[in-house]
């Protein structure tokens, strides 16, 4: 209901997000498949950004037909709150540093995974900045 203001309802920025995290980390599955990990770690390493940014949206046609709609809505969202930096001072990259975890559900355990963590959340940063191009 759009009509409804968490503002009025003393609702804090925090707490919403902190709800939209819950939610997801909740999910049986992470929105973005653990699947397609390994290519988006792999497609983050070509080096012409034509070409990446055109590899990871192939990628992202890969999602199950909901869980792209959910992370399109949620991407551009985030691009939505980037751009309002100067107030809330949440940039493409501060944004992805809270929402990768959230939105990949990375095995933290796994020592090999430790050292992929900058690339991920670089992946997730190109979602925000360019998610005209990515939908």
């Amino acid at each position: 209901d759009h009509k409804i203001s968490l503002e009025s309802m003393g609702v804090t920025v925090n707490a919403v997000a902190g709800a939209l995290k819950a939610f997801f980390a909740d999910l049986p599955d992470p929105l973005i498949p653990y699947s397609l990990h390994q290519e988006l770690l792999e497609t983050s390493k070509i080096m012409d950004k034509t070409e990446r940014l055109h590899e990871l949206k192939e990628i992202v046609k890969k999602f199950h037909p909901v869980n792209y709609d959910v992370f399109k809505y949620v991407i551009t969202h985030l691009n939505r709150v980037s751009q309002q930096y100067k107030t809330n001072y949440m940039t493409a990259d501060n944004l992805s540093i809270c929402f990768w975890p959230t939105l990949m559900r990375p095995d933290f355990e796994n020592r090999e995974f430790l050292s992929t963590t900058k690339i991920h959340q670089s992946v997730i940063e190109t979602f925000i900045q360019q998610c005209q191009f990515f939908f």
